[in-house]
């Protein structure tokens, strides 16, 4: 038997350590962009919950009800993150054509007599956002809140503005009165 048949070779040693070195960069920079990928992921579901805490502490009172924000933007840091809270009028998209549409509108998108735009739905964005690997990440929630005091006084604006049918004595009419004039089904109170 020959002595070369025994042993590896030089050669066959640095190939085989080539070859594990090249493997080993492979596996550690899989693992690297795995342990950057859960630390992503965790700041975005720490940015998640932060924003579903902040909604809920912003807009609820002692009672349980929804407290109405102001109209604005405003903008606070806590820890890493920045968390902006835009609240704004709401604007019905062109595409439900309301402003062309006959006969009165609908009492969420009413102007009160005198005070143009809509008053009693709001659009509230809060955004949390935060830099990770030298980019801006972030999460946003959307919500729309309805003001119901703001409801009930564009319902009675409107009410009060409307005309009188003719013959009405200011007595109020019994509810058999078949010929009784009606509001609007979108202008009932509850």
């Amino acid at each position: 038997m020959s002595r070369y048949n025994r042993a590896f070779t030089l050669l066959e040693v640095m190939a085989a350590v080539a070859l594990l070195g090249i493997l080993y960069t492979v596996l550690a920079r899989v693992a690297i962009e795995g342990l950057r990928a859960e630390g992503e992921s965790e700041r975005r579901l720490e940015a998640s919950l932060l924003a579903d805490s902040r909604l809920s502490e912003t807009f609820s009172t002692v009672e349980g009800s929804v407290a109405m924000p102001p109209v604005g933007h405003s903008e606070v840091t806590e820890g890493d993150f920045t968390i902006a809270l835009d609240v704004s009028m709401f604007q019905p998209p062109t595409e439900w054509e309301l402003a062309g549409s006959e006969g009165p509108a609908p009492l969420l998108f009413a102007s009160a007599p005198g005070a143009p735009g809509a008053k009693a739905l709001r659009t509230v964005e809060l955004t949390v956002s935060w830099l990770e690997a030298g980019a801006e990440r972030h999460v946003s929630r959307t919500m729309f809140l309805v003001d119901f005091a703001q409801v009930s006084a564009i319902a009675a604006a409107m009410q009060a503005a409307a005309p009188a049918p003719a013959g009405n004595t200011g007595e109020p009419e019994s509810p058999q009165a078949p010929d009784a004039p009606s509001l609007p089904s979108e202008l009932e109170l509850p």
